[in-house]
């Protein structure tokens, strides 16, 4: 009997837990990244008068559809004058603007802005 332990056929096994692991701590910095990502969002609302489409798709609720119909509403009222005004876009109920209102603003500038440009 030899007393020499073979480890060669541990060594896939190894290997496998390894690469596990791997993708375990990768999923786990993909979804920390994603997280700190919405995190940022959270800290610094869009202005409605300004956002972007692809900016207001990524909105809890919003996707092209709505986001378009945003950009309709701003572009045919010379842009918002208030968050109220925001339930008057089609799909987008007092729920919906209510969850929103967090992560959305009016920025003073772009209210005069719109204001001056709609007269």
């Amino acid at each position: 009997m030899s007393s020499k332990l073979d480890l060669s056929a541990n060594c896939g096994h190894s290997k496998g837990l390894q690469n596990a692991f791997a993708f375990l701590m990768l999923g786990l910095l993909l979804v920390s990244g994603v997280a700190q990502g919405e995190a940022e969002s959270a800290r610094a609302p869009l202005d409605l008068n300004q956002a972007t489409a692809e900016q207001l798709e990524a909105l809890p609720g919003i996707g092209e559809v709505k986001a378009a119909a945003i950009l309709a509403v701003r572009e045919a009222r010379g842009g918002f004058q208030s968050m109220e005004e925001l339930e008057t876009v089609r799909g987008i109920g007092p729920s919906l603007a209510a969850r929103l209102q967090p992560l959305l603003k009016l920025d003073a500038q772009s209210r005069k802005s719109t204001r001056t440009a709609k007269k």
